[in-house]
């Protein structure tokens, strides 16, 4: 396949995946507390969703590389599937339990899997490829779809309207996002069958070897970790990065709810869907603008990242003293437009670290340190939010997203050249 081949492939994959997401986003939150359940258990819950990604991550991941990047993500996103299906039911904390469980179990097994398959397909195509713009690009194509998601999920309780109250029943309007997003996952599965090409790995040839190979590939895994120095201050960066996301996707809705005149009509659903949608146009705006503001930079990807968390970090801490919709809204969404920017540049940095034989497993390295940050975030932040106020949750995560700018400058200080990854290749060279 040419390598436009593989980026339309994957970008359309990309969007089913984030608007499926996306339409029930902004509205999750509203649903389980029209059900009874506090912010706490929600907070909770998102937390044990996180919690479950870190047990499974990095097994997931090296199942991946055993047993092939499609087969597992297949796998991941019926799941995801079954999520929707199960949470659609979940009028207590048990069963909302279950349903972040299998959410969790879902994200494990796609983290890492086709991105993995997008690098390397792009790379057997053009060796010479340059990652940063189709990385760029396949963060834009995510963000476009988690906007138009969000909107679209917004608007559809309208839609709906002489549906039962919610809290009443399964089928009510604010539920309707989630049949929505069931749908589509269901259409996701149909197309990542008929797009993804590959060859099943050597070794691979059934679960059960992928699984006997999976102990060896964590354990590879982990002494590359271990052994370079620039994959653990990426890692630290993930986390403090985690932490601060679910951070703002747990609490925005009560926060932006109780603010002055937001809820005197009622459920604020179209609202809260075209502010959740601006939050990631304008994420897209900022990787977008992450591409000519590296080149600028003489590709000094650490200093981007460093920027973007000084400038996140003080948007959040602007947003947990706001007081009114519109200044809180821009605060927001300047919070992800500076996620934006430094997206691409750590993906960018990461993959310079690691080989293409452990990137599934290495990659769900990377983001099992994300959503150890989000397990801690949404069970920590969830707890002081509950006892002391949002403000003071998002003080803390304000905070910690300024000081997480320090990998980045570290990682700048000391610039990566090609010959500096020989040593951790060599611990996967056969004797």
């Amino acid at each position: 396949m040419s390598t436009n081949s593989i980026r339309i492939r994957y970008y359309v994959i990309t969007f089913l995946v984030w608007f499926a997401t996306a339409l029930p986003l902004s509205l999750t939150v509203l649903l389980a507390g029209a059900r009874g359940l506090s912010l706490f258990e929600v907070s909770f819950a998102l937390g044990v969703y996180s919690l479950t990604i870190v047990l499974l991550e990095v097994p997931t991941g090296g199942l991946a590389d055993a047993v092939g990047r499609k087969r597992v993500a297949l796998l991941a996103f019926a799941l995801a599937a079954l999520y929707n299906l199960v949470f659609l039911f979940a009028f207590s904390f048990p069963i909302l339990l279950l349903a972040m469980i299998l959410y969790g179990v879902s994200r494990a097994l796609s983290s890492g899997a086709l991105d993995a398959w997008f690098v390397d397909a792009l790379q057997a195509a053009d060796p010479a490829v340059d990652l940063q713009p189709a990385l760029a690009g396949a963060e834009t194509v995510s963000l476009l779809a988690l906007g138009l998601g969000a909107v679209a999920g917004g608007a559809l309780p309208r839609l709906f309207a002489g549906l039962p109250a919610d809290g009443t029943a399964v089928l009510t309007p604010l539920a309707m996002p989630i049949v929505a997003a069931l749908a589509v996952k269901l259409l996701l599965v149909a197309a990542v069958a008929l797009l993804i090409r590959e060859e099943r790995p050597a070794g691979g040839a059934s679960w059960r070897a992928g699984f006997r190979a999976v102990p060896a590939l964590v354990r590879e895994a982990s002494v590359l970790s271990r052994a370079n120095p620039r994959l653990l201050l990426l890692m630290s960066a993930s986390f403090v990065a985690g932490l601060a996301i679910i951070s703002l996707e747990a609490l925005w809705q009560p926060f932006f709810a109780a603010l002055p005149g937001v809820s005197d009509g009622g459920a604020p659903t179209l609202l809260f869907g075209v502010i959740m949608a601006g939050n990631f146009l304008v994420g897209m705006v900022g990787n977008l603008l992450s591409v000519p503001l590296s080149r600028r930079l003489g590709g000094r990807y650490g200093l981007v990242g460093a920027i973007s968390r000084l400038l996140q970090g003080a948007s959040i801490l602007g947003l947990a003293a706001a007081g009114a919709l519109f200044p809180a809204t821009g605060l927001f969404w300047l919070a992800y437009l500076m996620g934006g920017v430094g997206l691409s540049p750590h993906a960018t940095l990461l993959n310079a670290e690691i080989p293409a034989e452990r990137r599934s497993a290495m990659l769900s390295v990377q983001s099992l340190a994300a959503y150890l940050g989000s397990f801690l975030g949404g069970a920590g932040l969830g707890y002081v939010a509950d006892h002391l106020s949002i403000s003071a949750a998002w003080a803390i995560a304000g905070a910690l997203t300024v000081v997480s700018l320090v990998p980045y400058l570290m990682l700048d200080a000391r610039r990566v050249r090609p010959e500096d990854n020989r040593g951790t290749e060599r611990l996967f060279e056969q004797p």
